[in-house]
């Protein structure tokens, strides 16, 4: 219940109240304290089983998110009890404040009925002392505060005694549901099953963008590829482990991983794995690029984050190590990359350039600015490889990207072997955890399977992708068209181009000696 410090503030700025009046004003003040103390759930193994609802520390933080910002997101694995606790928010709204309205839009009907009902449960197990249901003259006597609710299966009315009453709706996801968006909050549950989702959001967001703030808009969603939810997931501002959204809209994001609940260990997970072989990682998802995974029909299907994304963002190659790059280019999407190979051969992606709608100039003064060390100094190209296609003349300006990248000193270049079949499975190769001769997996001093190809945090684009890059149902040893797939063109020229480490210098003069044994002999002028 109350502290005693809150309380003793309370008294002394309200003077000679009741006790209810005061528990009142803490818990409208207080939205955690509300949750934790006052309200009850269903447990989902039990159901019709009512049980306190105590915050996780995951849930803790996201409860801070949406009190903080207008527009948050949050990309989950299933179950963690998001939506009780996104209604149990609004609830506190509507209950402590007179004339508040809002909406709950799901993929259907019957999902809209069952929030709902979530929200009359919820409601039924409050404190009577605080509000109490319209016709229950028992209850009513207990009430202290005059606030009663109505509801029905689509609509929960909050009665308050000396104001205008608030209102919670739900709807279907449907154009209509636009109209919603002139509410104080709006909840987008499971928003990457919505359909026309896109659609609704382009109608309502002239609404919901009004002078004064608008509405607060709520967004929980599991993953789904290539819905409208993952571009507004990608283009939010959120970080987890390397990950990043680019924050190029006005979401404010959060990813909640497996293991955030708190009766998920590592034993359970991994029996998950065995029951769900295909879609555990978009289900019960590690880290945001997982919710968008593609299960069985996934291309790059070996990717796993703890063998290949061993590194974190600061990582750079040692000194002796040979750099390369790899280049995509375009200008609605491009993508530079920066390589490092160790002496004994390993390839270590440590950098990325992912530009959107950039001309060639400016791309090629932001790889020379990036192809930078620590200390600043440039560095120094031991070969760059890049597509056939930026050897092509630009007819209004008689260059081609090549020539503009070697302005700014960008060198030297070699032209790609585009095979796409051979490419792909090479790169396969490369990702492959490597085997002894006796066929067990080789690890690292941390007891981590290597990978002849590997990358660092710093490629955000790269691990996003990773895990949703789809095969192409009639070539399955191909890519699947129309996907973001400029990162793995990068990854297939450098595989193609058979990158090898720098040799030493008593490699050097052998392979030099053999050059001078087997190169043919010319005739001397005038023999």
């Amino acid at each position: 219940m109350i502290k005693i410090s809150e309380l003793d503030k309370l008294k002394e700025k309200l003077g000679n109240i009741t006790k209810e009046q005061i528990d009142f004003e803490y818990y409208k003040r207080n939205i955690k304290e509300f949750i934790n103390e006052l309200v009850k759930i269903e447990d989902k193994d039990k159901p019709g089983t009512v049980i306190d609802f105590k915050l996780w520390p995951a849930q803790e933080e996201i409860l801070d998110l949406i009190i903080a910002e207008q527009f948050t997101i949050f990309g989950k694995t299933r179950q963690l009890g998001l939506t009780w606790e996104a209604l149990s928010y609004v609830l506190n709204i509507l209950i402590f404040n007179e004339g508040k309205s809002a909406s709950a839009i799901s993929e259907g009907e019957r999902d809209c009925k069952e929030l709902c009902r979530r929200m009359d449960f919820i409601l039924r197990h409050l404190p009577n002392w605080l509000i109490t249901e319209k016709g229950d003259q028992d209850k009513f006597k207990e009430n202290k505060t005059g606030i009663i609710y109505e509801s029905n299966v689509m609509n929960i009315e909050i009665i308050h005694p000396r104001g205008e009453n608030s209102l919670f709706k739900g709807f279907p996801s449907n154009p209509s549901a636009a109209r919603s968006f002139t509410d104080n909050i709006v909840l987008m549950d499971e928003w990457a099953y919505h359909p026309r989702a896109e659609e609704i959001w382009t109608a309502a967001y002239p609404i919901i963008n009004r002078p004064g703030g608008g509405g607060k808009v709520i967004g929980i969603s599991t993953g789904e590829m290539g819905t409208f939810f993952e571009e507004v997931w990608n283009n939010a501002d959120w970080e987890f482990k390397g990950e990043s959204g680019n924050g190029s809209n006005l979401f404010k994001g959060m990813f909640i991983p497996w293991d955030a609940h708190p009766h998920r260990d590592r034993e359970w997970y991994e029996q998950t794995k065995r029951n769900m072989p295909n879609t555990y990682k978009s289900q019960y998802p590690a880290t945001p690029a997982e919710m968008f995974t593609t299960g069985s029909g996934a291309f790059f299907p070996k990717f796993d984050r703890e063998i290949h994304i061993p590194f974190g963002k600061d990582w750079y190659p040692p000194m002796g190590w040979r750099i390369v790059g790899a280049y995509d280019g375009g200008y609605n999407r491009a993508c530079f990359k920066w390589y490092a190979i160790s002496n004994d051969g390993w390839i270590i992606c440590y950098r990325e350039y992912y530009p959107y709608q950039t001309i060639d100039p400016v791309q090629a003064e932001d790889i020379r600015m990036l192809s930078r060390d620590p200390d600043g100094v440039p560095e120094q190209f031991d070969y760059i490889v890049a597509d056939t296609s930026c050897w092509a003349k630009n007819q209004e300006s008689g260059k081609s990207t090549i020539e503009i990248m070697e302005e700014h000193g960008i060198r030297p270049w070699r032209q790609a072997d585009k095979e796409r079949i051979q490419g792909w499975r090479r790169m396969h190769e490369f990702l492959e955890p490597i085997k002894d001769e006796q066929g067990n997996i080789i690890k690292d001093r941390f007891g981590k399977p290597l990978a002849k190809l590997r990358f660092t945090e710093s490629c955000s684009n790269t691990i996003r992708l990773f895990p949703g890059m789809k095969c192409n149902p009639q070539k399955p040893d191909d890519l699947d068209g129309g996907q973001e797939d400029h990162v793995f063109d990068c990854d297939r020229y450098l595989c193609m181009s058979r990158p090898k480490a720098r040799q030493t210098g008593d490699k050097r003069k052998q392979r030099q000696r053999r050059k001078r044994k087997t190169k043919p002999r010319s005739k001397a002028v005038g023999y």
